[in-house]
């Protein structure tokens, strides 16, 4: 808490959103304020002054993350996005009340529908919003569907006829097979375009329909097609009214002059903050700022796919014809790159630039953290080395069932979780040493191989024990011919076990114990982790995965046909051969496991 509080002094007297987080790295709750120094502040009080559910928490609060913005009125529009995408647990009243619904198109269906929702739960379907009059998003959406004919209905499934929405043509009625997979989807492409806002090109596109239905004489379709038209002018005129300037554009600020070198970029859609991506970028040369910030742009866009027409930047990249081409080719349209020299846009980027010098700050002042207490670490350790990379390591069974080994990883003194590995123990399942000892050792076997999940090896190794622990870890790395330092930490007094044995008992609040404290948590909290998953797993192993044969696609089917092993135990064999997929010989195979009682009868 000491730590927070000292962070408060650096804090801007600016308006914006803040984040609390939990020691887990959660958002436990996010905040808007119109000075935000003053509000952080009024947090880290005596906690006799707060009230009794602040006080709680704010006990919980391990780290916390602040965005600056141009106005109050952009804190509360961010803040509730931001809600919306973190969920946060103290929240939860205030995302209830205020979350502005989407709408959404179902697009990994064959047949999409669409329909509002307040929450974005998958990665597949498309999102459009948030909108902030929600009866003016149902009216919308009624109005899309007489242009853009899709389903509307929760289920798709196998009508005689169709329902009312396909006599009003407001649906394709795939239900009924009146209309292809291909006619569908150019429906659904349609309406994606025009959400995406290119209104104009759908507009030319339903007039050469209508012409060509005029042409054709099929003048009840072409009435149609003017209808629609009318409609999409109505929405257009709406939209003017609802969102002054519906902004769609990515702000990108790279800053790459000195480091550490940053990468920002803040997603505006619909004229709303929807998203803010910070990547900290470490380059393994001294490249010129303009390729690194040619190269972040390449690198985010090829893993990022909501890609808008236009991209805000503070540095215009030297390659910038080259990258447009680059644009073009992924998208299969023209995207703007620019750096606004005034107005409105130029603001906007300011307020990104902003945010970018101040996470700078605090990632250099983080950085002077760590790596002092690195630093106490060697010194209390006495290593030849300051440990950039601490390797800890914690066995986890219960009653020597399921036993398991973490490793984690701290780098430059974080948590490091993509080198994060674990390992389920097959020789020693009921001896902590041993374990350990088998852990240690399929590591560094695998690193000898050349594995880069396993590289590089550590500078320290840390492990979760007492003195017979440390001394099982040293033996096999011995005999492995590894000359890495080890110590161990134990839980009840806290003590430290050198490498030579010797016990190291360091004042509570020395950086370099917290620092290997954080790590043996870690390690312990991964091993237990693991070991739930292996006994989850365990107890939910159904019969059918023993038999030869059945394989977890034939599993699928047979529970999908009969509901349960029950249910599948109570079918004759013939009604198990009649699954399509199945076949006579596995149908035998299944009957005689489930019905051992019947053999040789």
């Amino acid at each position: 808490m000491e730590k927070l509080k000292e962070r408060l002094k650096d804090i801007p007297c600016k308006p914006g959103v803040y984040l609390f987080k939990h020691g887990d790295g959660r958002v436990i709750y996010v905040g808007k304020a119109k000075i935000l120094r003053n509000r952080l502040r009024s947090y880290f009080q005596p906690p006799h002054r707060l009230d009794p559910k602040v006080r709680a928490m704010v006990s919980r609060v391990a780290d916390f993350d602040y965005i600056v913005t141009g106005s109050e009125v952009e804190a509360l529009i961010l803040e509730n996005n931001l809600i919306k995408s973190y969920h946060p647990r103290y929240n939860i009243f205030m995302r209830d009340d205020k979350t502005y619904p989407y709408l959404k198109i179902t697009t990994a269906e064959p047949y999409p529908r669409v329909c509002i929702t307040r929450e974005k739960k998958d990665g597949v379907s498309r999102y459009f919003g948030p909108y902030t009059d929600a009866a003016a998003l149902k009216e919308t959406v009624k109005l899309l569907t007489g242009i853009f004919p899709l389903r509307t209905c929760k289920t798709l499934k196998k009508q005689p006829r169709p329902c009312l929405n396909r006599d009003l043509e407001k649906c394709l009625a795939p239900c009924s097979s009146g209309v292809t997979v291909e006619e569908y989807q150019q429906c659904v492409a349609g309406l994606i375009r025009f959400m995406e806002g290119h209104h104009a090109e759908v507009i030319q596109q339903k007039e050469r329909e209508m012409q060509a239905a005029a042409a054709a004489l099929e003048f009840e379709k072409a009435a149609r097609l003017r209808d629609q038209i009318q409609s999409i002018h109505s929405l257009d005129a709406r939209q003017k009214v609802s969102f002054d300037k519906p902004y769609h554009l990515d702000v990108v600020v790279t800053v790459v002059d000195e480091k550490p070198y940053l990468g920002l970029v803040f997603k505006i859609r619909s004229g709303r903050i929807v998203g803010k991506d910070t990547y900290w970028l470490h380059p393994a040369m001294d490249e010129p700022g303009e390729e690194l910030s040619s190269f972040f742009l390449r690198q985010y866009y090829s893993e990022n796919h909501d890609i808008p027409d236009e991209i805000v930047m503070n540095m215009v990249p030297a390659d910038l014809i080259l990258l447009q081409d680059w644009f073009k080719e992924l998208t299969g349209r023209k995207t703007s790159l620019h750096r606004p020299q005034r107005g409105e846009k130029k603001a906007l980027l300011d307020m990104v630039q902003e945010n970018a010098r101040l996470l700078r700050e605090e990632k250099q002042q983080a950085e002077e953290h760590y790596q002092g207490a690195l630093q106490q670490l060697s010194r209390d350790l006495e290593l030849e080395v300051v440990p950039q990379r601490i390797e800890g390591y914690d066995v986890s069974h219960l009653g020597g069932e399921e036993t398991v080994a973490s490793m984690v990883v701290f780098t430059a003194g974080r948590p490091d979780k993509k080198n994060y590995r674990r390992f389920k123990i097959k020789m020693a399942q009921n001896n902590d040493y041993a374990s350990l000892a088998e852990a240690l050792k399929r590591r560094f076997t695998e690193a000898g191989q050349g594995n880069p999940a396993f590289l590089p090896e550590p500078d320290l190794i840390m492990i979760d024990g007492g003195l017979g622990q440390l001394h099982a870890a040293q033996e096999i790395l011995k005999n492995l011919e590894i000359d890495v330092p080890a110590v161990a930490l134990a839980k009840r007094e806290e003590t430290i076990f050198r490498s030579d044995g010797r016990p190291l008992k360091l004042p509570r609040r020395n950086q370099g114990l917290m620092t290997l404290q954080r790590l043996r948590d870690e390690a312990h909290r991964f091993a237990i982790e693991y070991n739930r998953l292996r006994r989850g797993k365990k107890l939910t192993k159904s019969i059918l995965d023993d038999i030869k044969g059945i394989g977890a696609r034939r599993k699928k089917l047979l529970l999908e046909s009969f509901g349960s092993v029950a249910a599948l135990s109570r079918a004759s064999q013939e009604e198990i051969a009649s699954v399509k997929g199945i076949g006579r010989s596995a149908a035998q195979a299944v009957y005689r496991v489930l019905h051992p009682q019947d053999e040789g009868s």
